[in-house]
């Protein structure tokens, strides 16, 4: 089974300086990303593919461009490894509110073939609920405006019909025509009045009926399920007609178990042996697992019948406790982001296991809008909580780790006034863009770092702005810097403000480092009045006793320490992401053991149609055992990978023994175990993790055992249907 994540831009500054908090370089374009796929390694990966929306890609015209110029794999910026498997979508849950999906299914082919992914799914509609009693109206942004906004809609229809307003495309795809011809082809459009909406609810929707503004359906979940299933047939005929380089995956929606059963049966038979269950994320544990029982229950039905293999993807979900109903019911493969966003939404935002989480550390930027002496103080109290936890964590003295970081912003307002007098006309501070006079200063002055840190980013912009300004030949008043200055000295006075307290404790006890030091210094900055985070006390003496970063092996952790627990930034908030996906999927493995079995290729293999056909007539027996078990993978081995059994035949066979070593070797690096099916006994390798056994029924026996499952499984059907709407 594997595990996708969604790519939304989820990067971090591979070079980012923790210590003062500042990004490798101002300009994005020049820093060095790093994903997931980079902080770990090839073993250790915590995913095994990455799902890719188009409504995610055209957020930005130049991703856009580069991506569909250079393909996921060949993109500098994404940098996604040739050994993770993509998935990519319309993205469904961006176009919600419209009527229509907004793209075509000739466009969708055209864009998954320039991805170079390895699956594209159909086009779908979320299958959204109301409640409303007469229904849904969609109506186009474009025509409200301030003299008539969504403000203005009656009360009365507002509260029978569930309105959604959104921007409709230029142009709708074909499939729109056959729907609403009275919004397809519309050039230009005018703005609603007061008057369209007059009358009775019915005489408005009327009116709304064949007005190129907005679409009425009184059973909207109805047209968007069957819109959803005659996307998936067209381009599934679209996608029989050429030789496309990805594979196929249908898209179905349903509102209860019986209509997400009754939607897959029709892709089924459209001959779709990829499906994805769509509209499910979001949903609670208990609906999720009744829609992939009855799923789970017909595709086994399915495979019975037609001897094959029909793999299934569950969109948005990857709940720890749904792993027992997901692998007992056949799903193939699920995705899900939640373990990465819960690093910097709501609490519990550091995860160790589905039952161990904590509150990271919230030390606080200065906001935008702050008065200056509130910006430098914010700072020099966050930088004074920082050097205490790092110090914490090493083990060391907090009070002369503080004192040493006072030490050293004291000098920095000193060194800054002889810089200025010295390096104000400085020709490097000609009048060019803010970001590049940033980088200069704080490059060139040898505290420009700590200035930021310690003393505010406000006050370093100020500092750069005035520079712009200043010309040798219309030079500005010195005072005007030394004003600034003076505020941070100010402010400064009043530091280091737990020192003295810290080392008090220090000089009682003679331990340095303990939790009622730190927890002095912690204590005071959530307590103080530019910070006011004292309702969080209690979830960070839980999170500082526990010291889980010491217990995780993530290289994120074993690197940074405690920084992961600091919310603070995308910085360090996405590396703990990264973390939790970590940690979420060393529970996925445990619970779904991670196994790939494999036969060996022949002379013959290049010349089959799929490998489907080959394992069925080759390894009819094996084929029989093994073509329905749930979440082990299924493949043909050779010298050059392994092609698993949905795949065309390749166009070359190797059958060197010591290459074909080399691809099992590699294979055990991601999974728990390779099952290798020898019937004739053959093969002359000894690989630690690699199982090899001429029994076929002792590969479905093996594979059983590792998921707890009985021998004489079935997936699982002892979830209570129930056929309400959800």
């Amino acid at each position: 089974m594997k595990f996708y994540v969604p790519e939304w831009e989820d990067a971090v500054d591979a070079r980012y300086d923790f210590v003062h908090d500042e990004l490798s370089n101002l300009d994005k374009q020049e820093r060095e990303r790093h994903f997931i796929w980079d902080i770990f390694d090839y073993e250790t990966t915590p995913i095994d593919g990455v799902l890719i929306s188009r409504e995610q890609v055209e957020d930005s015209q130049r991703k856009y461009d580069r991506v569909t110029k250079l393909g996921v794999y060949d993109d500098p910026q994404l940098t996604i490894p040739d050994w993770l498997p993509t998935i990519s979508d319309c993205g469904a849950w961006g176009y919600k509110s419209l009527p229509f999906p907004r793209y075509g299914n000739d466009d969708m082919l055209d864009f998954y073939e320039a991805l170079d992914v390895t699956v594209g799914v159909t086009i779908d509609h979320l299958v959204l609920g109301s409640g409303k009693e007469k229904g849904r109206l969609y109506l186009d942004e474009h025509a409200l405006h301030p003299e008539f906004s969504e403000d203005d809609l009656p009360e009365e229809l507002t509260e029978q019909v569930d309105i959604m307003v959104d921007e409709w495309p230029a142009e709708w795809p074909d499939l729109v025509e056959r729907y609403d011809e009275s919004i397809y082809d519309v050039s230009s459009i005018e703005s609603f009045s007061h008057h369209d909406f007059e009358g009775s609810v019915q005489e408005i929707l009327q009116r709304m009926d064949h007005d190129p503004r907005a679409v009425y359906r009184e059973d909207d979940k109805q047209v968007r399920y069957e819109m959803t299933l005659e996307n998936a047939a067209e381009i599934r005929d679209l996608y029989d007609e050429r030789n496309w380089s990805f594979r196929l995956m249908a898209a179905f929606q349903g509102w209860n178990p019986t209509t997400y059963g009754e939607a897959l049966d029709e892709v089924l038979d459209m001959g779709y042996q990829y499906v994805g269950i769509g509209g499910v994320a979001g949903s609670q544990l208990k609906q999720v697992e009744e829609i992939v029982t009855e799923v789970g229950h017909r595709i086994a039905d399915y495979q019975s019948e037609h001897g094959t293999r029909v793999d299934t993807h569950v969109f948005g979900f990857a709940k720890t406790d749904g792993f027992e109903t997901i692998g007992r019911t056949g799903m193939s493969s699920i995705d899900s982001a939640s373990m990465l966003r819960a690093a910097w939404t709501g609490g519990n935002n550091y995860h160790l296991t589905s039952d161990e989480r904590f509150d990271a550390i919230r030390v606080r930027y200065a906001s935008p809008g702050d008065d200056l002496d509130v910006a430098v103080r914010k700072s020099m109290l966050g930088q004074e909580v920082l050097h205490a936890l790092r110090a914490f964590d090493d083990g060391e003295s907090i009070s002369k780790r503080v004192r040493g970081w006072y030490i050293e912003a004291d000098l920095v307002l000193d060194a800054l006034v002889d810089y200025l007098e010295e390096h104000r006309h400085n020709e490097r501070y000609d009048a060019r863009l803010l970001r590049e006079l940033t980088t200069e200063f704080r490059e060139h002055f040898q505290y420009g770092r700590e200035l930021q840190a310690s003393f505010s980013d406000d006050l370093r912009k100020r500092i750069v702005k005035l520079l712009r300004e200043d010309h040798a030949e219309d030079p500005i008043n010195f005072e005007e810097y030394v004003d600034l200055i003076d505020v941070a000295r100010e402010v400064a006075k009043d530091f280091p403000q737990t020192a003295d307290r810290v080392e008090e404790l220090e000089d009682s006890t003679g331990d340095a480092a303990t939790f009622k030091q730190v927890w002095t210094v912690l204590e005071h900055y959530a307590e103080s009045g530019s910070i006011d985070d004292a309702d969080l006390l209690e979830d960070y003496r839980k999170t500082l006793r526990s010291q889980p970063w010491d217990r995780c092996d993530c290289p994120i952790c074993e690197n940074l320490g405690i920084e992961v627990a600091v919310f603070r930034g995308n910085n360090r908030n996405r590396r703990r992401g990264f973390h939790n996906t970590y940690r979420f999927y060393q529970q996925f493995k445990r619970d779904l053991p991670k196994m790939l079995v494999v036969v060996g290729a022949d002379s013959s293999f290049f010349n089959r149609d799929s490998v489907e056909g080959y394992l069925s007539d080759e390894y009819e027996e094996f084929w029989k055992e093994i073509h329905d078990v749930p979440v082990a993978e299924i493949g043909v081995v050779d010298a050059n990978g392994v092609d698993e059994w949905w795949q065309s035949s390749p166009r070359s066979v190797s059958l060197d023994p010591g290459g074909i070593a080399d691809q099992l070797r590699k294979k055990t690096e991601r999974y728990d175990v390779v099952l290798y099916y020898d019937p004739d006994e053959d093969a002359e390798f000894d690989i630690e993790g690699v199982e090899i056994t001429d029994s076929a029924t002792e590969v479905r026996s093996e594979i059983l055992r590792r998921l707890g499952y009985e021998s004489d499984f079935e997936p699982k059907r002892d979830v209570q249907i129930q056929l309400e709407d959800f």
